[in-house]
């Protein structure tokens, strides 16, 4: 569902920019600038929506073994604990803990999360076809300029599904979900 809604809001590559040669292509480029910032915006709730599905699930199954979680910060670990799984060797650990710092970025803006994300992922700013600018007036947060796109949110569903596949306990568990 995620895919198939991204899919359907229009990018444009590359904005243009400067003097039109009248209101039909100014209003043209202002509509190409509205669909690139929605396109954006909604990939940054579908990740903020993944993150706070996947921080729940980890909590209540983290409760349903016993352990006390209220968090991501405390459920992470106790699940790992729990399902006898090695984040960094299965090659889960850095994508679920940019996904979590993605969310906290759309979530609260600038901050600490803001500036470790852009340390561990730059390319989440990176708009090299100049598809996205900031029209306001002033210095743009950098909170503002993440670029979240399909391959990331696709990247983010499947990370979550591969923990759970490694963490089931019973046979023929989906080890490599196929998003």
């Amino acid at each position: 569902m995620i895919v198939v809604t991204l899919d359907q809001l229009p990018v444009q590559d590359a904005l243009a920019v400067g003097q039109t040669s009248g209101m039909d292509e100014f209003l043209d480029r202002c509509a190409a600038q509205v669909d690139n910032h929605t396109a954006n915006e909604a990939a940054k709730a579908f990740a903020l929506t993944l993150d706070g599905l996947f921080e729940r699930q980890l909590c209540r199954w983290a409760h349903a073994h016993g352990a006390k979680a209220g968090s991501m910060e405390t459920a992470l670990p106790a699940c790992v604990r729990i399902g006898g799984l090695d984040l960094v060797a299965a090659g889960m650990a850095d994508d679920i803990k940019e996904l979590h710092l993605v969310a906290n970025v759309v979530r609260h803006g600038e901050g600490r999360s803001c500036k470790e994300l852009q340390g561990i992922a730059p390319l989440l700013w990176d708009s090299p076809s100049l598809d996205y600018y900031d029209l306001a007036p002033a210095p743009t947060p950098a909170s503002d300029m993440l670029r979240i796109r399909a391959g990331d949110i696709l990247r983010y569903a499947r990370v979550i599904g591969r923990f759970w596949g490694h963490v089931d306990p019973l046979p023929m568990a989906v080890l490599d979900p196929p998003y």
